[in-house]
């Protein structure tokens, strides 16, 4: 079919896949098209449109099912995107979730269900990709979408990182809707005689975008002609000074380990700008792993602990600790133990390398070259040695530990566990009453976590207090 055949939206969805730097001759059965379809009227308009543009064998579709509303809605919703889809011949894959298991999760990460479903929707996604050899993957985000999207992060005071609103373009995630208007799209769709399933939440003003979208859009419309050019200017105008300061953001200070910790060098991220220390939080934030929203009261208490030898916080399945090195984000890691109840007492240091070393009142910790025999399959493997230091300042080995590198030697918390010798857990506390350590030494006992080998605690070191060492070989958790 020739561009001239082609309807005015799929005109405009044409030019929107160029603009987002697909073209029809990049489509192919080797690296076809994704698309991502929930049967509302947006997906909807962008399948039939990319259909009326590509054979059928050229596209691949997703569609998720939550688990969040009703079996009926929530499972018809997905039924109604693979009947669809069988009877023009195309691919459809169906992602379900256990009925709650969302909700379940987001209680217990302390996240909302919309963060986290956004999350886990997009984890899909990548998955997709990868697995269809996909070229892209076009989501349905239009410009309704997008005038939305810039009033709620005006609302929730954004800086102009957000005020560029949605981006065309992310890795392989594209949006070829977005100079498209709902208008346009429920046109086309009535045009095509197409019906389109409706989100019953979509009518729930606990939801800020619903709000938004039912009350304060309706009262622009009202009184502000012509607002939404003016915001969509503003916004190109933010995302070309966003690009410029994005540009201006320091690529070294970081060492990023197993995805969901990042480890931030602390000199150099205070002795930053505060307009590039903010990006430099939350992209490593971003590469952690967290696609929900971080309180910018507490990014504010983290840039203020430049001063302060130690302290952590945690929101929203995130935790941010300070130790004399770094400043360490994991997500995903839920401590019970909050900044209110760390100790002074508390210390944290990353190992990355042979040749470092880490002094405490009555122990020291150096790090060497490991002397036996290398593991098999196994890279940056050391030796970390733990010296008690006696009255006359003579050190005495007390143990040597194997790790892989890079490891924390850090103090002991209240919700750690440990490694058993059939990789079983135990909890820490338990180990310490069973060596009948008083709770006022317990902290000062150094752990070993292994945060390139899912952050498994391999090493208790009690010999440093004339307690027992707990040691689990570093070759069991391979």
């Amino acid at each position: 079919m020739n561009a001239d055949d082609f309807l005015p939206l799929e005109k405009k969805v044409l030019s929107g896949l160029r603009s987002c730097g697909v073209d029809r001759d990049s489509v192919s059965e080797a690296s076809p098209l994704g698309v991502a379809v929930s049967g509302g009227a947006d997906s909807l308009s962008l399948l039939l449109s990319l259909a009326a543009i590509f054979p059928s064998s050229l596209l691949r579709v997703i569609t998720v099912d939550h688990g969040i509303r009703s079996e009926k809605e929530s499972g018809g919703d997905a039924q109604f995107v693979r009947e669809l889809c069988e009877n023009r011949g195309i691919s459809c894959r169906v992602a379900n979730f256990e009925p709650g298991k969302i909700a379940r999760l987001a209680k217990d990460r302390g996240e909302s269900i919309e963060a986290l479903a956004r999350t886990m929707r997009y984890e899909i996604f990548d998955a997709f990709i990868q697995n269809e050899n996909l070229c892209a993957l076009a989501l349905a985000h239009n410009q309704n979408d997008q005038c939305e999207t810039l009033l709620m992060r005006f609302l929730q005071g954004s800086g102009i990182e957000g005020l560029g609103g949605i981006k065309r373009v992310r890795g392989k995630f594209i949006r070829p809707l977005l100079a498209i208007s709902r208008t346009e799209i429920e046109s086309y769709l009535r045009d095509k005689g197409q019906i389109w399933r409706t989100d019953s939440t979509n009518a729930d003003t606990a939801y800020v975008r619903n709000k938004i979208r039912t009350v304060l859009v309706p009262l622009l419309n009202e009184h502000f002609a012509g607002w939404q050019k003016a915001l969509l200017s503003g916004a190109k105008k933010a995302a070309a000074d966003e690009e410029c300061i994005a540009a201006a953001v320091p690529r070294n200070g970081f060492l990023s380990l197993s995805g969901t910790t990042q480890f931030i060098d602390r000199a150099f991220f205070y002795n930053l700008h505060d307009a590039l220390k903010r990006r430099v939080f939350f992209s490593a934030l971003n590469d952690a792993g967290f696609g929900g929203r971080f309180p910018f009261r507490l990014y504010e208490e983290i840039a203020s602990w430049n001063n302060e030898p130690h302290h952590e916080i945690q929101a929203n399945g995130v935790h941010v600790r300070l130790d004399e090195q770094h400043l360490v984000i994991q997500y995903g890691v839920h401590h019970e133990q909050s900044a209110q109840n760390a100790r002074e007492s508390g210390f944290s240091v990353l190992i990355h390398k042979a040749g470092q070393s880490f002094t405490r009142e009555t122990w020291t910790v150096r790090s060497c070259e490991r002397q036996a025999e290398p593991i098999p399959q196994m890279n940056d493997v050391c030796s970390l040695v733990f010296e008690k230091r006696k009255s006359d300042d003579s050190p005495a080995c007390s143990c040597v530990v194997t790790v892989k590198l890079p490891v924390l030697v850090r103090s002991a918390a209240l919700t750690d566990s440990v490694l058993t010798s059939d990789l079983a857990h135990k909890s820490l506390n338990a180990v310490f009453e069973d060596w009948k350590v008083p709770k006022s030494v317990r902290q000062q006992i150094p752990v070993v976590e292994q945060v390139s080998l899912g952050g498994e605690i391999s090493a208790v070191i009690g010999s440093l207090f004339d307690f027992k060492n707990w040691i689990v070989e570093v070759s069991k958790l391979l």
